[in-house]
């Protein structure tokens, strides 16, 4: 057996949408020689993955089984389809199949991979391909197994070979498994989430309770006959019946189910590291642990109304904050942020760069709820105040976790000492939201300046739910435990658009965290309502032609031609955009007016330079968090680079 670092070691890239095990050796180029130098052909570059499958009957892929059940004795038996799952881990148990996708990143591969499969001696394993360049194998005994595929391109050259290692056991339950001796703190705390005991509570709250539930409820759960000790073989093992409603009425159900099979009841340790029975009983470091989605998705993807990993794969955590962004380990500064496991392991330990995890990882669910800890609403690592900012922060509530990473990273005081001697500071980070919305940022010239009320105005529990009239967002025995949402979670995290007939089903709200489709068409006003009434354009119009074209228009227009004339005036000083990096170049030449002014458009701004490709902040953002303070602080970098406001630009400093 291998042990975890070797495991580690083999294992590369967590990404959202699959587990990537290895990234490709970038193949080395060969220079001919001889006169007439002739090309080598390159091998393309691949990426093996190995593809978690939600527990979603109506997804691409779904791994279906026709169920029957019993929920009236009196009507009969019913049948439904439902949907067994796998977690993209590497530790799994036998006779549930693995799924592997090998990705292309070669535009002129052929688009035919050759797989093979390395496995025990007894087994009768193979590996086929499901899609192009999918591919399955089930492993059928317990022991070690090794995946392997390459590619090739046009002209017919392999890739390096790509490879995964697997281990397959059965499970044993967190009872039969004594878990707690060796692993006492992490038991402790999982007994206290709702992951412990969630069939428990079910049994004894829900009179409607029913047999197709349990396959997230339970350790193990697989199709009939899998025959590796998990839930559905403890049940036939026991002849063990899942209760009608009329039994689920009478009560008792729990204290009447045979111990063995309430040692595979509830979600356990094995449900989300692989299968243990070897670990506990041989010694095998075979158990595995994941930062990416599908260990999660194989329930919170299934569908129904549990479709938040549906939702989160539309968010910009998913799809545009990725761990290449930051080069990798070299800037060990961004992993707080862009690494998932970086920004548990910042959480622990926020002022020593060096304990942060630099291993790339997704950020996603796990990155935002420990999958142990229940101190906090939701499992939220972060609650109350956020984490480590340059500024004075206040209790936000559930919004701490997010202001935790969107801040500008800037100690504004000590930004404006060292403008003030004509040094050049640190520029603001990407978003400015925790600041805006703390009617803080910016460099505001020792003046008071105005501020929009969405700081103020939001973050108070019991929340209204528009898409429910009568409901709340937040219970009021939230509210009595203090945990209010705070301005981020009230206004992205809105109810979803769940409408199957909608195109932006799972794309708006709750945990997509946009407010504004990906596609960029939709606006979606659902948290504005209480106030705004109906909002279908965030582009509320403005009071006053701020940036002095001569039209009274949307805020976010505003905004855009404001930071269009302080650039402008940058610009004819010598400052210059950089492709491909979020700042400029400063001149040699440049005085203290111009930095501070620098410094304001850039906390105003957002994402950088991104018009091109419609990824650019342009001041959206800012104009919503605090319209007032985005304006302000562009018209005083204004007043000082160039003594007054344009002729015709409604001042909005006072």
């Amino acid at each position: 057996m291998l042990n975890n670092k070797s495991l580690v070691f083999l294992a590369g890239v967590l990404a959202i949408t699959a587990f990537t095990l290895l990234i490709s050796m970038s193949p080395a180029t060969v220079v001919a020689q001889g006169p007439t130098p002739a090309a080598t052909p390159v091998p393309p570059v691949a990426v093996l993955k190995v593809v978690g499958v939600p527990g979603n009957p109506n997804l691409p892929g779904a791994i279906t089984t026709t169920f029957s059940y019993i929920t009236d004795t009196v009507v009969g038996a019913a049948k439904t389809t439902i949907a067994n799952a796998t977690t993209g881990l590497r530790n799994v148990p036998i006779n549930v199949p693995v799924f592997l996708e090998v990705v292309a990143q070669d535009p002129k591969n052929s688009g035919k991979p050759t797989w093979s499969l390395t496995k025990p001696p007894e087994s009768k394993a193979t590996i086929t391909n499901t899609t192009a360049m999918g591919a399955k194998f089930t492993p059928d005994v317990v022991g070690a197994y090794y995946a392997q595929v390459t590619i090739r391109n046009e002209a017919n050259v392999a890739s390096v070979a790509q490879f995964a290692f697997f281990n397959a056991g059965t499970y044993i339950g967190v009872t039969a498994g004594n878990c707690k001796q060796c692993h006492p703190t992490m038991v402790a705390e999982w007994e206290k989430t709702g992951h412990a005991s969630i069939m428990t509570d079910n049994f004894a709250t829900r009179p409607t309770y029913n047999e197709y539930c349990i396959r997230c409820h339970t350790t193990g759960y697989s199709q009939p006959g899998a025959n590796n000790g998990g839930f559905v073989d403890a049940q036939a093992k026991a002849g063990w019946k899942f209760p009608t409603y009329a039994e689920l009425a009478k009560g008792g159900v729990w204290s009447a189910m045979p111990d063995s099979v309430k040692n595979m009841a509830n979600i356990q340790c094995e449900q989300c590291h692989g299968p243990a029975e070897q670990h506990v009983k041989n010694g095998a470091k075979v158990m595995d642990a994941s930062f990416a989605n599908e260990t999660c998705n194989v329930c919170h993807a299934g569908g129904g109304s549990h479709v938040r990993g549906l939702e989160e794969a539309n968010s910009k955590h998913a799809t545009g904050s990725s761990f290449e962004e930051i080069n990798g380990p070299a800037r060990q500064a961004c992993v707080r942020c862009h690494s998932g496991q970086g920004f548990a392991s910042f959480v622990k330990n926020p002022k020593n760069q060096a304990a942060w995890e630099n291993e790339e990882s997704s950020v996603g669910c796990a990155t935002c709820h420990d999958p142990h800890d229940d101190k906090n609403y939701a499992q939220l690592r972060v609650q109350g105040k956020p984490v480590e900012v340059p500024f004075a922060a206040k209790d936000v509530g559930l919004s701490a976790i997010c202001e935790t990473c969107h801040n500008t990273r800037r100690d504004i005081a000590a930004d404006v000492k060292t403008l003030a001697a004509n040094g050049t500071p640190g520029y603001p980070h990407y978003s400015s939201a925790a600041e805006l919305l703390t009617d803080l940022g910016g460099i505001t010239y020792d003046q008071t300046v105005p501020n929009s009320p969405h700081g103020m105005l939001v973050g108070a529990a019991p929340v209204p739910n528009p898409a429910t009239p009568g409901t709340f967002l937040w219970s009021k025995s939230d509210d009595k435990k203090g945990n209010v949402p705070g301005p981020c979670v009230v206004c992205h995290m809105a109810a979803s658009v769940r409408d199957a007939k909608d195109p932006n089903m799972y794309k708006v709200g709750d945990h997509s965290f946009n407010a504004v489709s990906p596609d960029g068409t939709f606006d979606y006003g659902a948290a504005c309502k209480s106030c705004h009434g109906e909002v279908k354009d965030f582009n509320l119009k403005a009071k006053a032609d701020y940036d002095g074209n001569g039209k009274v228009e949307g805020v976010q227009d505003e905004v855009k031609g404001l930071l269009n004339v302080v650039w402008t005036q940058l610009e004819a000083k010598g400052w210059k955009k950089v492709n491909g990096n979020p700042y400029a170049t400063v001149p040699t030449t440049a005085d203290a007016k111009q930095k501070a002014a620098w410094y304001n458009f850039r906390t105003v701004y957002g994402v950088m330079w991104g018009a091109e490709t419609g990824n650019g902040g342009e001041g959206k953002a800012a104009a919503i968090h605090n319209f007032k303070r985005s304006v302000a602080l562009l018209q005083l970098s204004m007043k000082d680079l160039t003594g007054s406001l344009p002729a015709g630009m409604a001042d909005g400093t006072k």
